[in-house]
Parts: structure tokens; C-alpha cells; sequence
């Protein structure tokens, strides 16, 4: 889901530079996020303001999280259960702790 979101802005980016589309205030929040090395908005929060991503301080930390849990899912499809997950891959930690406190 988050994989769609992320290319689709990413495009729509290059669309709005290059003068192929429109380019839109929501459009420039995101450019001025990626910019300002900061994840753009509506790659963490969908509409309704509901959280579909986990949150980080920077772009750097949240692609190689998003890198990180890409490969671990694929190796376990194309390959075979690991031995041992990477429990913060499957689900947000903070919200984790929160419900068992």
C-alpha cells in the first residue's frame, strides 16, 4: 500500500516539474518535504488523518525502513520462513506497547 503511495507522489513530482500536470499545493507540500529531507505527509497518513506508516524524524530512516521490511517480506515469499522475524517490520512498536500497557 505504502509502496503505491510513495511512487505514485514520486511521479506526480516529476509530472508537476516537467510541466505535465498541474502543479498543485499538495504537490509542492511534498517537494518542499523531500527537499527539506523530511517525509512527505501522505506517506505516513492517509485522509482521514489515520496513521497506514510508521513515523521517523527523517526521509533517510523511513526509505531504508521501508527498504528494510521490503526484503524481508520478499525473502520469506521467495524463499522460506526465517528462523527469526524483525517483529517492528510487521507492526508500529510504539503502538505495540501502548495497547499492552
Amino acid at each position: 500500500m505504502v509502496n503505491g503511495i510513495v511512487k505514485g507522489t514520486m511521479v506526480a513530482m516529476i509530472d508537476a516539474i516537467d510541466g505535465n500536470i498541474s502543479m498543485t499545493g499538495e504537490i509542492v507540500d511534498q517537494i518542499n518535504a523531500v527537499f527539506d529531507f523530511r517525509v512527505p505527509r501522505k506517506w505516513q497518513y492517509d485522509p482521514t488523518g489515520a496513521e497506514i506508516s510508521w513515523l521517523t524524524a527523517s526521509l533517510a530512516g523511513w526509505i531504508k525502513g521501508l527498504l528494510d521490511r521490503y526484503h524481508q517480506l520478499n525473502n520469506w515469499i521467495s524463499k522460506e520462513r526465517p528462523p527469526s522475524f524483525w517483529m517492528t517490520g510487521f507492526f508500529n512498536p510504539q503502538g505495540f506497547l501502548t495497547s499492552m500497557k
